[in-house]
């Protein structure tokens, strides 16, 4: 799995961090907007997505997600696609599709 941090757009004052990444188990990349820390609490998430199977499939589906947020720098685009293709060839991320698949399906 993949973790980057993106610094907000100017004009997001409420926002704290935008974490993207790739998720090999669950075959999607992420978004994760965290809201400005206060004080003796944990920070809020404002928006997630990227939590279920190939739920945002391309960097291009991430760069919408985040675009109310933060911008994708276009280095940063190019290792997310690294990322997904990188993350698809090892055995222990095959394994690790293959249980997400059955648990989603013993859920069901």
């Amino acid at each position: 799995m993949s973790r980057y941090s993106l610094k907000p757009l100017p004009h997001r004052s409420d926002v704290f961090e935008v974490a993207v990444g790739w998720d090999p188990g669950l075959d999607t990349f992420f978004v994760m907007v965290f809201g400005v820390v206060e004080a003796d609490h944990d920070p809020e998430v404002l928006h997630w997505l990227g939590g279920q199977p190939r739920q945002i499939a391309t960097v291009e589906e991430l760069e919408a997600e985040i675009s109310p947020y933060a911008k994708l720098p276009m280095e940063l685009g190019r290792h997310l696609r690294n990322d997904q293709r990188d993350g698809d060839a090892g055995p222990s991320q095959r394994l690790s599709r293959f249980i997400s698949k059955l648990l989603i399906a013993a859920a069901r």
